[in-house]
């Protein structure tokens, strides 16, 4: 043995322990931080899928239409409980479960627990809440109203073959919509349309409606297919296969018909930020017509909360706006008179459909579809410049040469 070989000394194995024991002691933390995102991960997805399994999932269509609208679309309201994605709540004819799939065939009650073994909460209908083992709570929402599924509005218009609308023979035209009840069966709600072809409907539940027109026999009918979009409803275009209306005077039926037109050079921004439209229309034919709704399509962006129907305020969302393409049920339905020009505005304009910062709607095109079935199309302008060049042509008129603005 060499004379200068010898062990570890007491301190040294000491150290030694010391060291490892702090490596061990990282290595658990992050091992335990990896196994608690883990969990927040896959209870995040889960509430998605419970979400999916509630209001159907936005991504899958079919023949053009989204074609997912989970237990909602199949029922026509909001579940009571989880357990009605999986088990029938009351041998429901529509109920199409379960619509949970069937990776919990080991563990049946697996999709009402989040990643720590812990019972969701389900309030409301609409909100789905974990408490992520105690430390992160985990919340999401089906939607931000209950009404945004189960109550929504289907417009549209109905012409015969010619495009006439019916005029007087409107009282003799049905608009008929069929939709879940709530309760496991399904009903209906039937409409005569106004003499311009507009009807409407309200409280129907998101999901693909079957709509019929039928105009006195059964052989000048129509039946369309509507795929109702949370909160923004449905917006349909029918037309009878023969032309009865035209028979009768173009579908006027010797009682006059609306023609709805844009005021040109109406059109202009307002506000600080020029975050408000206006524009004005006309109703340039010989009967009054009745707006309820109207739909607003543009470039660009921006999310409007308010419509004013001559300084009247008929709309007025806040969560989420209304954005491009949406459908904006007014409060009550208004009228324009034959010969009557009326100005809209569509105020307080976001970046988003929450809020943010003011969006310059300066040089956007738009186009507006209303309820009867009518549209007018406009660019807007600078209400500033317009103000401007108006002083200034007074200004010439009265022989001042102070243009100095």
């Amino acid at each position: 043995m060499l004379a200068n070989a010898r062990g570890f000394t007491l301190i040294e194995v000491l150290m030694a322990v010391v060291i490892v024991g702090i490596l061990a002691s990282v290595a658990l933390r992050s091992i335990q931080q990896g196994v608690e995102n883990s969990r927040i991960r896959g209870t995040q997805t889960e509430m998605e899928g419970l979400v999916q399994a509630i209001a159907g999932n936005p991504g899958l269509y079919a023949n053009g239409f989204r074609s997912d609208f989970g237990y909602v679309g199949d029922v026509g309201a909001l579940p009571s409980s989880l357990d009605n994605l999986v088990t029938n709540p009351g041998s429901y004819s529509t109920w199409d479960g379960p619509y949970i799939g069937g990776r919990f065939s080991e563990d049946t009650d697996g999709y009402k627990k989040d990643s720590w073994g812990n019972t969701y909460s389900f309030t409301g209908g609409i909100t789905i809440a974990s408490t992520g083992g105690g430390s992160t709570p985990l919340t999401t929402s089906v939607a931000a109203a209950a009404g945004d599924l189960t109550s929504t509005p289907v417009v549209g218009t109905i012409t015969d073959a010619g495009g006439n609308p019916p005029g007087d023979s409107s009282v003799a035209v049905s608009v008929k919509i069929t939709y879940p009840d709530g309760t496991g069966g399904t009903t209906n709600t039937t409409v005569n349309p106004s003499s311009g072809g507009a009807f409407s409907f309200t409280g129907i539940p998101v999901g693909i409606r079957t709509v019929e027109a039928v105009y006195r026999a059964t052989n000048d009918t129509v039946l369309s297919y509507a795929a109702v979009l949370p909160k923004t409803g449905a917006t349909l275009t029918m037309r009878l296969p023969d032309a009865p209306f035209a028979a009768s005077g173009g579908g006027g039926g010797g009682g006059g018909s609306a023609s709805i037109e844009y005021v040109t050079g109406s059109a202009a921004t307002s506000g600080g930020q020029n975050n408000n439209v206006q524009f004005s229309i006309i109703n340039n034919g010989t009967a009054s017509a009745t707006i309820s709704s109207l739909k607003a399509t543009y470039a660009g962006g921006g999310y409007f909360r308010y419509i004013l129907w001559a300084s009247t305020t008929v709309f007025n969302e806040n969560f989420p706006r209304a954005g491009s393409g949406d459908v904006c049920s007014f409060t009550s339905s208004q009228t324009i008179a034959a010969g009557e020009t009326v100005q809209i505005d569509l105020q307080s304009f976001k970046w988003t459909p929450w809020g943010g910062p003011s969006q310059d709607m300066t040089g956007v095109s738009f186009s507006i579809l209303f309820s009867d079935g009518s549209s007018v199309s406009f660019s807007t302008g600078w209400q500033q410049m317009r103000d401007i060049l108006l002083i200034w042509t007074l200004n010439i008129g009265q022989g001042n040469d102070q243009h100095d603005l």
